[in-house]
């Protein structure tokens, strides 16, 4: 294996807890040795046989600068992450430091490697809905997901009418595909209560169509049927087969991913549904997309 490296560069993020930490942008260095197969391109001297490391460069400085970190640890492992998903790195080493971050010290960092290995962890796919003011709470719960697990991809956003009750706003829906290492019920409890606790959700157990600032559910776990957690809730998600605001965004991220139960692929659940009642709208959700 062959490695290329990029040395100390010196980019500007929000990055920290304390509330010091939280006003500006501060200095972050990242080094990266990404290792790969080059012998062909050490052969023939073309550069179109050379791995184009300017690619991942300019990804690397858009979601980094784009984002905010609590820690470094974060940081550098949404890096590995893009690094082996998005330019199916083979092996990637990320370092990242903070200078005067401790006094008597020039820097304080961390170092990981990590392989695609590293991420046989769960695929899962989430349901995102919102119609109390829905533009500020959509982003804040992807801002959230990506704090607390690792986000992969996010689908468009939907503006959709309200199901069982007319006389309330329309929703705003997507889906959002994410790694983890929980187990669907230790998901719930450490990512998706959290989220709708920090968002002030509430349930009203005589309309569960009632308004909400935020409803998040586990739509997908790999491709897996179960039950989990004490309701029991169920995946697949019967609302995929229900509802053109799940089916079509889900549809968005993974068009070939074939319900294990109903045995199509979700292109072809989302086309059964006449999607016209869904509007796509545009919405600043950072980096969309890895």
């Amino acid at each position: 294996m062959d490695l290329i490296e990029v040395r100390n560069l010196r980019l500007r993020a929000i990055i920290g807890f304390s509330p010091h930490e939280l006003d500006a942008p501060q200095d972050i260095v990242v080094s990266l040795r990404i290792g790969l197969e080059e012998r062909r391109a050490g052969e023939t001297d073309n550069p179109s046989d050379a791995f184009n490391y300017r690619t991942i460069v300019k990804a690397i400085i858009q979601f980094v600068e784009a984002s905010r970190f609590a820690l470094l640890e974060k940081l550098a492992e949404e890096i590995a992450r893009l690094a082996v998903f998005d330019f199916k790195a083979p092996h990637i080493e990320v370092r990242v430091h903070k200078p005067g971050a401790l006094r008597r010290s020039d820097a304080v960092g961390i170092h990981i490697v990590r392989r695609p290995a590293d991420y046989e962890g769960n695929i899962a796919f989430l349901s995102l809905g919102s119609n109390i003011s829905p533009n500020e709470n959509i982003v804040e719960a992807v801002r959230l997901l990506r704090r607390y697990t690792t986000v992969l991809c996010i689908s468009p956003v939907y503006l959709s009418p309200p199901q069982g009750s007319s006389e309330q706003r329309h929703f705003l829906n997507l889906a959002v595909k994410i790694h983890t290492w929980r187990s669907p019920s230790e998901f719930k409890s450490a990512v998706i209560d959290r989220i709708e606790a920090d968002q002030q959700r509430v349930r009203d157990p005589q309309n569960k169509n009632a308004p909400r600032t935020i409803d998040l559910d586990i739509s997908l776990w790999n491709d897996e049927a179960l039950e989990y957690g004490c309701k029991p809730w169920r995946i697949p998600d019967g609302d995929i087969t229900r509802f053109a605001h799940v089916a079509v965004p889900l549809a968005d991220l993974a068009p070939d991913y074939v319900h294990p139960t109903e045995g199509k692929t979700l292109r072809e659940v989302a086309a059964a549904f006449d999607a016209r009642p869904l509007r796509r709208v545009q919405l600043d959700l950072g980096v969309a997309s890895f």
